[in-house]
């Protein structure tokens, strides 16, 4: 026809011309919607919208939060990039949309909703994920720093290593250890740092965790404050907390103020030993159990030090907390505070494969709820991959490429609708077997909303 185009390639001629067929690059999306549908979250989210729509033109909430979910699932960075979604005649078939709504909808909506019903909001909804989570839940917390271009309500000043200057958000994050879940979160500005608000975090995260108590809090240096420890130790059914210690002066003094004798392990290079005792810093209102660590790096040559003797380097660690010898030794603590670098990957991974710091705008309610929401789409489809390849966390740069990047085709005969994936040999096998995973979860549990 008129608009083909032929194009002479290494393997010939080839014509190009456009279709009407329902095509998509996102053949992976129809185990999705039948996992996201079941879970009822986005159907309990559209009933319960704090903001109720009157207008008969007014989009569906339920149209616009699946077109910002699926945005942030497929890889946008922005909220403009919910227009690669528009064009894609499959989408709103499989979701049952009207229509994939365009970025303005999205923030109009997220920026008609007050900040703190927005949070309550999504927390409500988010119920049915704490089911994964153990009964005791160990919380990882951790903050970051979302550095922001522009004028933008709520971003100031504050510790940014990446952009010094820049204005920024500084959002609180709380991970289930072992699940790489995010159970709590708290939208802060740039100003703040990892201890501010962190009591108000934690309540809203007892609140929202479906009941189960939490065992222990972990956290690095920003969090072994005074006004931390005292509010555990305040109550005794209160989590149990484990927080890394700055090596300052007064740490390092009781440090090396253990005799020789209370180290544990061999004195030999890379290889850690530890000691504890009970130590009672400036600003503490009691004793408290720290545990030090150090691992000997060698020796600093005489010269180097101007001196004429060698002097021994460790590596040097130390945490507080009110976990009891008969819970856990020092070796115990010292690896279970090390198990906490798994939070660290969860940042990563959302920042470089989420998009946590791209979706923003002018108005702080619409940047707050954009990131909550894309803390449940993660979550969400932290669990469905989990169905796919149970054996290990798969991040999105991988599970996005195995299992949601698949051209295909819509077919509709009748009443039945069939896509036709363009996958074979072992990718398929590998696909049918994670399919047959995810249909008996969906046979075996009860759906959570009823569905029309």
């Amino acid at each position: 026809g008129e608009e083909d185009f032929a194009f002479r390639t290494a393997g010939g001629t080839v014509a190009l011309r456009a279709t009407d067929d329902a095509l998509t690059p996102y053949g992976g999306l129809v185990p999705w919607a039948a996992f996201i549908r079941h879970t009822g979250i986005v159907e309990r989210l559209a009933e319960t919208c704090p903001v109720k729509r009157t207008s008969p033109n007014a989009k569906p909430v339920h149209d616009i939060l699946h077109s910002f979910l699926l945005t942030a699932l497929v890889d946008g960075r922005r909220f403009a990039h919910v227009e690669r979604l528009r064009e894609d005649p499959t989408v709103a078939e499989l979701f049952g949309l009207r229509s994939v709504v365009g970025d303005d909808t999205i923030k109009r909506l997220f920026g008609s909703i007050e900040e703190s019903a927005g949070a309550a909001w999504v927390g409500q909804a988010a119920a049915p994920i704490w089911g994964a989570l153990p009964e005791q839940p160990i919380l990882d917390w951790d903050s970051t720093v979302q550095t922001k271009f522009g004028h933008q309500e709520g971003a100031e000043l504050g510790y940014n290593p990446v952009k010094p200057g820049r204005r920024s958000f500084h959002p609180l994050v709380a991970v289930g250890a072992g699940t790489r879940l995010c159970a709590a979160f708290r939208f802060r500005s740039g100003d703040t740092v990892t201890a501010t608000q962190w009591q108000s975090a934690m309540e809203d995260a007892q609140a929202t965790l479906g009941g189960r108590k939490i065992w222990l809090n972990r956290g690095d240096l920003g969090l072994g404050h005074e006004a931390i420890m005292a509010w555990h130790e305040a109550v005794s059914d209160r989590p149990r907390y484990l927080f890394k210690l700055r090596l300052t002066n007064n740490v390092r003094r009781a440090l090396h103020a253990l005799p020789e004798t209370a180290w544990q392990g061999p004195a030999k290079a890379g290889v850690w030993q530890v000691a504890e005792g009970r130590v009672r810093l400036p600003g503490w209102s009691a004793e408290r159990r720290v545990v030090f660590a150090r691992k000997l790096q060698g020796e600093t040559p005489a010269l180097a030090q101007g001196q004429f003797w060698h002097q021994v380097k460790h590596e040097l660690a130390a945490y507080v907390t009110s976990l009891g010898e008969p819970v856990a030794n020092a070796w115990q603590v010292q690896a279970m505070y090390r198990e906490r670098a798994d939070a660290e990957n969860v940042f990563d991974e959302l920042k470089n494969q989420w998009g946590f710091n791209g979706f923003c705008a002018r108005s702080r309610r619409v940047s707050a709820l954009a990131a909550r929401l894309l803390l449940l789409v993660y979550n969400l489809w932290s669990l469905f991959v989990r169905l796919l390849e149970p054996a290990r966390h798969v991040e999105a740069a991988g599970s996005r490429r195995w299992f949601l990047v698949i051209a295909a085709r819509l077919v509709e005969s009748g009443r039945q609708k069939t896509l036709q994936v363009s996958v074979q040999g072992r990718w398929w096998e590998q696909l049918k077997a994670g399919y047959t995973r995810v249909a008996q979860w969906l046979a075996s549990t009860a759906p959570q909303l009823k569905h029309p």
